[in-house]
Order: structure tokens, then sequence, then C-alpha cells
């Protein structure tokens, strides 16, 4: 019987292949965890029911009609499910979702700022790790990836990321992963932010699959 309940966000534009992502995850980590995939808002709905959600999807103003943004009762529950003292562990494009709803971004404890942030050309891109000594980059060496890398990102007022990578492009660093505990709501617990995961691709790198185990680890205080 699974021990851990993971709910994964999923959706969005094809570009982003969150829900093949999620389950290559939930096959990373094995019958200990019941990995469950929830596309858009309806995600919401199952927030009491899980001990780690993972925010992957895209959804925004941008898709027109078949946006559909949250509920009353959706932003409650993310509200609620943030001051318990769960974790969260972002993925990637889901820092830009629900862009008429700012609060989201604040609760996940970063967001990406239309006509401010934004990304590189997708290319191979070598990731460095900082010697922070993290659970995060346990055991992870610098990895090489084909992705897209993010930057500009805004972290939430009163936040204080740890940046455990980095990634170097047109004479920037740019954090790649962060962590943060508490700042975004009274009772808020563990963050974890994963820029890299544009596509399968970049999934295919060992590198990142061991930092995706960690940070369900750290998260779930299993290290």
């Amino acid at each position: 019987m699974a021990r851990y309940r993971i709910l994964f966000h999923v959706g969005g534009p094809a570009f982003h292949p969150v829900g093949e992502q999620a389950a290559r995850v939930a096959a990373w980590l094995g019958k200990d965890y019941e990995c469950r995939c929830v596309e858009g808002r309806a995600a919401f709905e199952r927030l009491g029911d899980c001990d780690l959600f993972v925010p992957m999807g895209l959804h925004w103003t941008g898709q027109r009609d078949a946006y559909r943004p949250p509920y009353a009762a959706d932003r409650e529950a993310l509200e609620r499910y943030v001051a318990s003292g769960r974790p969260l562990l972002v993925h990637h494009g889901a820092i830009a979702s629900y862009d008429d709803w700012p609060r989201f971004g604040e609760l996940l404890g970063f967001t990406w700022v239309w006509g401010t942030t934004a990304h590189s050309p997708v290319a191979e891109h070598r990731v460095e790790v900082l010697p922070t000594g993290h659970p995060l980059v346990r055991g992870v060496e610098n990895f090489t990836l084909t992705d897209e890398l993010y930057y500009e990102i805004r972290p939430s007022p009163g936040l204080a990321p740890q940046v455990h990578a980095e990634a170097a492009w047109q004479e920037r660093r740019l954090p790649m992963i962060f962590s943060a505990e508490g700042g975004r709501a009274p009772g808020a617990g563990r963050v974890v932010y994963l820029a890299n995961g544009h596509d399968l691709r970049a999934f295919e790198c060992p590198g990142l699959r061991k930092v995706w185990l960690n940070a369900v680890r750290w998260l779930l205080e299993l290290n």
C-alpha cells in the first residue's frame, strides 16, 4: 500500500507535455507513492487528500477560450493547503499559470511576470550544482540537458529562496533549482521550484531525475 499521496496538477499546451512528465516521475518514485494527475482547476478540489502538491500544468489567459479560471473555492483550497504547512514541488511553466489570479504565484513562491520573465532558446545547456550541501542536490553532479532556461523569475514577497544550481547563458548565471520555507502565508512549509523541464528531452537527463527524487524526499521530510 502506498504511504505518500502526490497530486500532480497537469494540462495546458502540448509544448509542455506535463502529463507524460508526471507519469515519468511517478515511475521513478515507485510503489511507496500514490500519484494522481488531475488537469487544470479540478486539481484544487483534491488538495485535501494529498501529502504533496506538484503544480506542473500551464493554464493562463492567453489560451483564450480554452482557459478555465479557478473558482473561489479553488482559491480558498490552495490558501488552506499552503497554510497547513504541507509542501509544494513547483515545476517549470506552472509559475505562469492563472495570471488573472496573482495570489497563485505568491502561494507557489515563484511567479512568471509577463513582459519581464523570459527564456532562452531550447538548446543543450550545462547546469552547475552549487556547494550548498542541501539534500536537494545530494549525490547530484553537474549535468547537461536539452532545455530552455527561465530568467527574471520573481520570488514572492517575504520569501528567501536558496539557489542550489545555475546555468550560464549570455554571460548570465541563471538559477535553476530553488528551495525555501515559509514566507507565503502564516504556517507555510517547504517549497521547491525546479526551473528545468520544457519537454521530455530534459527528462532524459539522469541528473534531473536525481534532483526530482531528492526533492520529493526532502519535501516529505524523508531525508
